[in-house]
């Protein structure tokens, strides 16, 4: 039984999701991008789609959980760092744009993964 710590989880959680995208057809373009506003975990394209995608990496299988650490704040955060990041890079101007989730369970007794990939999981968030 392997018993890993927390980065650990993430950094391979995280690499398990790009793999995922790049295995359905995404391109993923950049990994773990900041900007004054936050942090996006995988940035990737399909067709004219630019994907902001927040992986969520745990050791239970609570769906709900997972889900539910992704609160409207970092709905936000997320939202205002995509935006800043279509205005840094305005060759995806006129790409559609989406908010997809990508939770990856973590089972220790015996070393396995399972990827849940949500589609367009939130709509971006603004304050005015």
């Amino acid at each position: 039984m392997s018993n890993r710590n927390p980065h650990e989880l993430f950094v391979t959680g995280e690499s398990l999701a790009a793999a995922h995208l790049t295995k359905q057809g995404f391109n993923v373009i950049a990994r773990n991008f900041r900007s004054p506003y936050g942090e996006v975990d995988i940035i990737a394209t399909i067709q004219n789609c630019l994907v902001f995608v927040e992986v969520k990496t745990r050791k239970q299988h609570s769906m709900v959980t997972a889900l539910a650490s992704i609160s409207s704040r970092k709905q936000k955060n997320i939202s205002l760092t995509a935006s800043y990041y279509i205005n840094q890079n305005p060759e995806f101007d006129n790409f559609n744009t989406r908010f997809d989730v990508i939770v990856v369970f973590y089972f220790p007794n015996d070393d396995t993964y399972k990827i849940h990939h949500f589609d367009d999981a939130f709509l971006p968030v603004w304050d005015y």
